[in-house]
């Protein structure tokens, strides 16, 4: 006797299995796991694009650069210079410190105390806006014979032409009552 197995049953012919259904599988296994770390790769390299972008560090270096610049005029007391800044209107956000530079008049003009009631203040750092009244003002801007010289988050610095500096609160009347 021989022990002999037989995969198929007696009295049937032998047949070969199809690759359809394994090759099918594999390629959708391999598709799933390839996809994914295809667009994982891809995002990886634009990642390190950004990362090597140096437009954000000019940018940067630049407004540096300006606000040096805008120092350095304020200790030399120059008025001529930071006006021609203003004037320039650049992408760079100057900050200017509680420093009022009066220029020598022969007769200060003579105007009435500010009377204002803020509306609003539409703050964003590169261009604030405040509302009084029915208008829109900006940094430069005269209301009542003062100029508007900063627009903070709740503040409006006014600027008199005898170099008076008043600061309007946009709660003022709330904090009164």
């Amino acid at each position: 006797m021989s022990s002999r197995t037989t995969l198929s049953t007696p009295g049937t012919p032998y047949k070969e299995e199809s690759i359809k259904i394994p090759a099918g599988v594999t390629v959708v296994l391999l598709v799933l796991i390839c996809i994914p770390l295809l667009l994982w790769i891809l995002r990886i390299n634009e990642e390190g694009a950004r990362a090597t972008n140096t437009a954000k560090y000019d940018a940067m270096v630049a407004k540096v650069q300006n606000d040096a610049q805008t120092v350095d005029a304020l200790l030399r007391n120059d008025a001529a210079e930071l006006e021609a800044m203003r004037a320039a209107k650049e992408a760079v956000t100057l900050i200017v410190p509680e420093i009022v530079i009066v220029e020598e008049k022969k007769e200060p003009e003579k105007i009435g105390a500010l009377k204002v009631n803020i509306d609003g203040i539409y703050w964003s750092p590169k261009n604030p806006l405040v509302s009084i009244g029915d208008e829109t003002y900006r940094i430069g801007d005269v209301v009542q014979g003062y100029e508007i010289v900063r627009i903070n988050k709740t503040t409006v610095h006014f600027q008199a032409p005898d170099g008076t500096l008043v600061v309007q609160d946009m709660y003022e009347d709330l904090l009164h009552k």
